[in-house]
């Protein structure tokens, strides 16, 4: 005798078994379950063809203008940064200049003041012209350098790094529902948050507080033993 109707205001007796919700129906229940998921489908149907036309009229170009803004402020940033540290540099190079031309004065100074003391006391030896001679010769040609290139200046590119900028890509391993089966049975989960579970090749354990219920691969109920302890968060 088959079961009666699982809709409990129905008293007529069940004339079919749907597949989806695993559900014995009555007849007029089961054009009533039929008539909302074909329902459903057109709302889902007008909804891909919204955001069809939704995508069709949109304008990749005002994409693009946006997502650059962060990229322009970047570099703008970057801009900054570099400016500053060239700054930095430029005093710090200013400095260096003034400190080796006032060494190099004092330097012929220093030198100036011996010249300076061999001529008043008149003794000085074909030795001591030698050594200014080539006192003299360093310190023009130091001078001459110095007024020619100044002082070394050691600079290195800049290497960008490519990671400081990730740009999201197109990829092809992306889980697409669309593609997925649709689902051959299902298990009412009592739970208002979502379902606890462990599973197997064999079983799937869950959790259906304030019991904890095991299925076999065909979803079949083995075993449902009562849970007297706080919620599980999570199973492994």
């Amino acid at each position: 005798m088959p079961p009666p109707c699982t809709i409990e205001t129905c008293k007529r007796k069940s004339r079919a078994l749907c597949h989806c919700c695993s559900k014995n129906l009555c007849l007029d229940h089961l054009k009533e379950h039929d008539d909302s998921i074909n329902s459903q489908i057109n709302t889902l149907a007008d909804e891909i063809n919204t955001f069809e036309n939704q995508l069709s009229t949109l304008n990749v170009d005002e994409v693009i203008s946006k997502c650059r803004q962060k990229l322009d402020k970047w570099r703008h940033d970057c801009y900054i940064i570099i400016d500053r540290f060239y700054e930095e540099k430029c005093q710090e190079l200013q400095q260096r200049c003034v400190q080796q031309a006032d060494q190099k004065r004092k330097k012929i100074h220093q030198f100036k003041l011996k010249t300076n003391e061999l001529i008043r006391e008149q003794e000085a030896t074909h030795d001591d012209i030698s050594s200014l001679k080539a006192t003299i010769d360093g310190i023009k040609h130091d001078v001459n350098q110095y007024e020619e290139n100044g002082i070394l200046v050691d600079v290195h590119p800049l290497i960008i790094n490519q990671n400081l900028v990730y740009i999201e890509e197109l990829t092809s391993d992306e889980l697409d529902i669309s593609t997925l089966s649709s689902p051959y049975r299902t298990i009412d989960c009592f739970n208002d948050n979502w379902p606890v579970l462990a599973s197997n090749n064999q079983f799937l354990l869950l959790d259906q507080y304030p019991n904890l219920c095991l299925f076999n691969k065909e979803l079949t109920l083995l075993k449902q033993s009562p849970w007297k302890y706080d919620r599980i968060p999570d199973m492994c």
